[in-house]
């Protein structure tokens, strides 16, 4: 696949997540979040069960090591990473909160040198610092003090989590799409939707809440956005850039989630562009050059 054609799946990924904030904001408006999660990953996986049928016309046969990995997937990825992100959300605010959710590929980078034997080069190192300081920048709006302000509670570690088990479903994707009997993007994606889906309604189940929700065209619209763009498309565009990029590299695009998120509230929220958030744009454009940049051949 075209280095740049990647590139292109990638950014296209980021920018359906950065719109998910949104969707998400009008989507617990006529249910709870637990049940607008479920709704959004159900339909999700009718839409990629009728992709993976257009694509290849059949839903691949698992063994018995794709079906664990299948629902380790599905918890870390779905299940785990929906429940920490909305209840650290409740207590820790918005920029504070996806400060945190953005340390996913730091973790990604380390689990990757720590599972995988990748070499961490100083210039990935270098890059993601960058990107780090960018999205500070960006989501503290220039004011650093004001991120740091209050004490650690159960929402930031809530948050962390949902940060770590993305992390953990990275790395299960890639270790997965390069098992002795891989699964391609589509498949896996689509399987650990569904997994994810079964865990989701599991839990809503034993944690005594009922499936009600109002069925407004605000509430299917917002499901609509967020299982076909947000997920569908998106979670098969980024692991297709997992793939050929490698666990590392495809994940430092997750730095450009919160700035799309911040553009597209300026395009339909009327928020603000300020100072802080171009040159935070500016530091996160270079940390992802440096981390994705080809390294010089060496002569033998």
């Amino acid at each position: 696949m075209p280095r740049l054609l990647i590139y292109i799946k990638l950014s296209a990924a980021v920018l359906a997540w950065g719109g998910t904030f949104i969707a998400a904001k009008y989507a617990v408006i006529d249910t709870s979040v637990e049940v607008a999660a479920l709704l959004r990953f159900a339909t999700a996986s009718l839409a990629l069960l009728v992709i993976l049928y257009l694509h290849q016309g059949y839903l691949p046969r698992l063994n018995r090591q794709q079906i664990f990995y299948i629902l380790l997937l599905g918890l870390s990825g779905v299940t785990i990473y929906n429940l920490f992100f909305f209840f650290g959300l409740q207590t820790v605010e918005a920029g504070r909160g996806a400060l945190i959710i953005t340390s996913n590929p730091i973790w990604v980078m380390l689990g990757s040198a720590w599972f995988f034997n990748q070499f961490i080069r100083s210039v990935h190192a270098i890059g993601l610092l960058l990107s780090s300081i960018g999205v500070t920048l960006v989501l503290s709006r220039g004011d650093l003090a004001h991120l740091f302000s209050t004490n650690i509670g159960a929402g930031e570690f809530a948050l962390l989590g949902s940060s770590l088990s993305w992390a953990v479903y990275t790395l299960l994707g890639k270790k997965l799409m390069h098992s002795e009997s891989p699964l391609d993007p589509l498949s896996l994606v689509t399987y650990s939707c569904i997994s994810g889906s079964l865990l989701l309604a599991i839990w809503i189940v034993l944690s005594g809440q009922t499936f009600s929700a109002k069925l407004t065209p605000t509430l299917m619209g917002s499901i609509a956005y967020l299982a076909i763009l947000g997920t569908a498309a998106g979670f098969v565009w980024f692991f297709a850039g997992v793939k050929e990029l490698g666990a590392s590299q495809g994940a430092v695009f997750v730095f450009f989630v919160p700035v799309s998120a911040i553009i597209m509230g300026y395009i339909i929220l009327d928020e603000t562009i300020t100072l802080s958030l171009l040159l935070g744009g500016l530091l996160i454009l270079i940390g992802v050059y440096l981390v994705n940049r080809p390294q010089k051949a060496t002569n033998p």
